[in-house]
């Protein structure tokens, strides 16, 4: 009979742990780049909200936090009424309910969202079966992990000083250029291989970081000279790298502001931009591509490689997810549409917009600035 009993509880214990591995598998992803949401997704007015670290006191997870799924538990809502139900931004709501629409959280038709049964029965508030008060706990806890290095080294917590918060930002912008180097020498040999650079001499690389692709494209071709456009504390480490791979001789450097300064009228055949215009408005895209396209040689090629939406916005899921990352990090940036664009590239001037998709992640469109027109050969006079 205890052997029976035993076996009973074994088989609930393992039948209400199914459903909460299924809530934290569909969670987890959102999560990392949800964390911190609820401050950024404030109506931003000369105030921030304070993160005292207490539950649902400060930056915790967004979809929960929030109340979202609560707003939505009596019937579906269009991102805009939600955002005034729950008293949030409108941008920030919407890339927030596509996002976990792209994770199986919340159904959406047409602009319409809805909760999913998994969503319904475990991270409303009212249910009986609810996990969202767990979800919480283990936000605020990981909170404050960011510092681990720090306190085993000094066995206490690390306090948050002024200075030592500025040398954490350089230290991360320098870990964040480097671990781009890291990440993209893979799926910059991907855009080299995909690229036609047969009539390609000179390449601006927008926002190159540390020049990854720019150095798989001289790799495939060795004639090709670029220049390396970024901020003064990136290209510093830029300068670096290239001295360490061997490419002091075909590629050059500018410091200055993409959104700001102009790179120049007529002086490239390739104009790359990777992982860039996620960062921005679309109105400063607007104007960025404009710049692009100035940059260019009658043509030329303007390359956009970036996360790429379908017109829902809710898929790829990968996509929609890091447009969630770009409401945290960025004041106006959001992972954009073909479609967008593509409206972009042509209103600038660009003709023969196509996409290409590469094996890793993020896609690529190409448009060309039309060639100089031949002008006629005057008649022969008789």
């Amino acid at each position: 009979m205890a052997k029976h009993f035993e076996k009973r509880a074994l088989a609930t214990r393992r039948s209400l742990a199914r459903p909460a591995r299924a809530v934290y598998n569909s969670f987890k992803y959102c999560r990392r780049i949800c964390h911190g949401l609820s401050n950024e997704l404030k109506n931003r007015r000369g105030h921030h909200v304070r993160d005292e670290g207490a539950p649902g006191g400060g930056r915790d997870i967004g979809g929960v936090e929030l109340g979202v799924f609560d707003a939505l538990a009596a019937g579906g809502l269009t991102a805009s009424a939600t955002a005034r139900k729950i008293k949030c931004s409108a941008r920030g709501c919407e890339i927030l309910m596509n996002a976990l629409a792209a994770v199986g959280l919340l159904n959406k038709k047409a602009d319409a969202f809805s909760l999913t049964p998994l969503a319904k029965k475990h991270l409303t508030s009212g249910s009986p079966e609810t996990m969202a008060r767990m979800i919480s706990h283990s936000t605020n806890t990981r909170r404050t992990w960011i510092d681990l290095q720090d306190a085993v080294k000094t066995g206490r917590p690390v306090p948050k000083t002024p200075e030592r918060m500025k040398k954490s930002r350089e230290r991360q912008q320098d870990d964040f250029i480097l671990a781009m180097r890291d990440m993209s020498r893979g799926p910059a040999v991907d855009l080299a291989a995909a690229l036609d650079l047969s009539r390609v001499e000179s390449v601006l690389d927008v926002g190159g970081g540390p020049g990854s692709f720019l150095f798989a494209m001289i790799r495939r071709k060795p004639s090709i000279r670029g220049v390396i456009f970024d901020l003064p504390q990136t290209i510093s480490i830029a300068d670096r790298v290239i001295t360490q791979e061997g490419f002091s001789g075909s590629v050059g450097t500018m410091s200055g502001d993409y959104n700001v300064d102009d790179f120049g009228d007529g002086l490239f055949d390739l104009v790359l931009m990777s992982s860039i215009i996620h960062i921005n408005s679309p109105a400063q895209n607007r104007k960025l591509i404009k710049k692009g396209f100035r940059a260019l040689r009658p043509g030329g090629s303007l390359v956009i490689r970036d996360f790429m939406l379908d017109d829902t916005k809710t898929a790829p899921a990968d996509s929609a997810l890091f447009s969630v990352n770009m409401l945290v990090n960025t004041e106006g940036g959001a992972s954009y549409s073909k479609s967008e664009i593509r409206g972009w590239m042509v209103s600038a001037g660009f003709e023969r917009v196509r996409y290409f998709e590469l094996p890793q992640r993020a896609d690529i469109c190409v448009g060309f600035r039309p060639a100089a027109k031949k002008s006629a050969n005057p008649k022969k006079k008789r």
